[in-house]
């Protein structure tokens, strides 16, 4: 991938997480991303763009009642862009910086509406404005919807970084080679990350074997986890468990993310 900065408009620095695939650890690399960001102290927001399969909120403890107002209402014109966010900082026990999170609807009609009316990139840029604004956030995590679609390009061409994660089958390298295209003809910078790596597998030599396939460095190989999987339904698995190498590697991606930040 392209190593340029370009960023895109003033205000955060803006991550779109996204893989070819579904069922690669993207949100939960999403949610674990953002919190440890605001764990170096920083203003961090955090957006639910799958808009077809919302979980974000799972990941991040929080249940139906929790959410009155969803990113989907701002969409279909209900509300304002900053009504929907919830602050997590001292739900979550955040000693050090701040985490907001925007949250998609998953119920079925709401979910319906905003997939067949779509929105326009001026929306979305509206929204990541305003909620930086009052928040006055340093960085805005957004969990695409995997694969290739309006949704998609739209967050790529409005974010300043890409981070893609692929698992190491035949079919997610095969669509991870699609999107690095597609980044770098956007002309936007991006991080390759792999991800649920079985065990027995020698990850240097899945280091090497992409980088050659791709021609582009990957910033992690992180292993498979079965306690990461455990925890999925009811906590921010780097918060229970800072010491862990999930938490370790993530520090790595988020060290790079930084820089990347103070170069633009």
């Amino acid at each position: 991938m392209t190593t340029s900065n370009t960023k895109s408009t003033d205000g955060p620095f803006k991550v779109a997480i996204h893989s070819f695939k579904g069922g690669t650890g993207k949100s939960t690399i999403a949610a674990n991303l953002a919190v440890s960001l605001a764990l170096e102290g920083r203003n961090v927001g955090v957006m639910d763009l799958d808009l077809a399969g919302p979980g974000l909120h799972v990941l991040l403890e929080l249940k139906q009642e929790d959410m009155k107002l969803t990113l989907n209402d701002f969409f279909l014109d209900k509300c304002s862009a900053v009504e929907p966010v919830i602050d997590l900082t001292r739900r979550l026990g955040l000693k050090k910086g701040k985490l907001v999170f925007v949250p998609a609807s998953f119920r079925a009609d709401d979910i319906v509406r905003v997939l067949s009316k779509g929105y326009e990139i001026q929306n979305f840029r509206i929204a990541i404005q305003e909620i930086s604004r009052l928040h006055n956030l340093d960085c805005m995590i957004i969990d695409t919807h995997p694969g290739i679609d309006k949704s998609t390009l739209v967050a790529m061409g409005v974010c300043d970084m890409i981070v893609l994660i692929s698992r190491i089958d035949s079919q997610d390298i095969l669509g991870t080679g699609v999107m690095i295209e597609i980044a770098n003809t956007l002309k936007k910078p991006g991080l390759l990350l792999a991800n649920m790596i079985p065990p027995g597998v020698d990850r240097e030599k899945v280091k090497q074997r992409l980088e050659t396939l791709f021609n582009s460095p990957v910033t992690e190989v992180i292993p498979f986890y079965t306690e990461v999987l455990r925890a999925l339904s009811t906590e921010v698995f780097i918060l229970k468990n800072p010491d862990h190498d999930f938490a370790r590697r993530l520090k790595n991606v988020v060290e790079v993310l930084q820089t990347s930040a103070r170069a633009t």
